[in-house]
């Protein structure tokens, strides 16, 4: 966190609850809360090949803006 920027890490829905709009309704209030009484922008970082994460983010106002590539050795 800073004071521009919260950081959302972490997010993870069980597979058995997965399919029924949890994420989705967990992470718009996540966002709220977080643009109400932190900062006034959310960022967080997916996978470019997690596409139901990307579909979550997307329903919940995120835009991609940049990439990140990491090179391991």
């Amino acid at each position: 966190m800073t004071r521009r920027t919260a950081q959302v890490q972490g997010v993870w829905v069980a597979p058995e609850w997965r399919g029924r709009g949890i994420a989705t309704a967990a992470m718009a209030a996540v966002v709220r809360d977080a643009l109400g009484r932190v900062a006034p922008t959310v960022s967080l970082y997916v996978n470019d090949f997690n596409l139901p994460a990307r579909r979550v983010y997307e329903r919940c106002g995120f835009r991609e803006v940049g990439t990140l590539a990491t090179v391991l050795f």
